[in-house]
């Protein structure tokens, strides 16, 4: 048996990696609301904007129904789980938000998709 069987690893890790490039788009949108001061509602707004708004420009322009966050409802639910901690773990605190934290949350949810959106194109 090889060491990378396809089969095995090709879908668990294709999922796992989704699931990482989402949290990090996810973290990177709830910065950028933060950092501009916005209320609970621009915060999440732009947290699943920037977790899903790739993905569903990808999958409309590939012509893939359903989109990809409909068909894996976890994502979500862990979108909506992160926006919630985050916000209760931050809300008291006027915390400044770098640039550097929301990009490297950026480059690391676009290093991850653009590993795994290739494979749809």
């Amino acid at each position: 048996m090889e060491a990378y069987d396809i089969e095995r690893w090709g879908t668990p890790l294709r999922y796992a990696v989704e699931l990482i490039g989402t949290v990090a788009f996810a973290l990177s949108g709830i910065l950028a609301g933060m950092r501009k001061r916005m209320d609970v509602f621009g915060i999440s707004v732009l947290g699943f904007l920037a977790a899903f708004g790739g993905g569903t420009l990808r999958d409309i322009l590939l012509d893939r129904r359903p989109f990809f966050w409909v068909a894996e409802v976890s994502l979500l639910w862990l979108v909506l789980g992160l926006c919630a901690a985050s916000l209760v773990l931050l809300r008291g605190e006027r915390r400044r938000v770098s640039d550097k934290a929301i990009q490297v949350a950026d480059a690391l949810g676009l290093g991850l998709f653009v590993a795994t959106g290739v494979q749809y194109a």
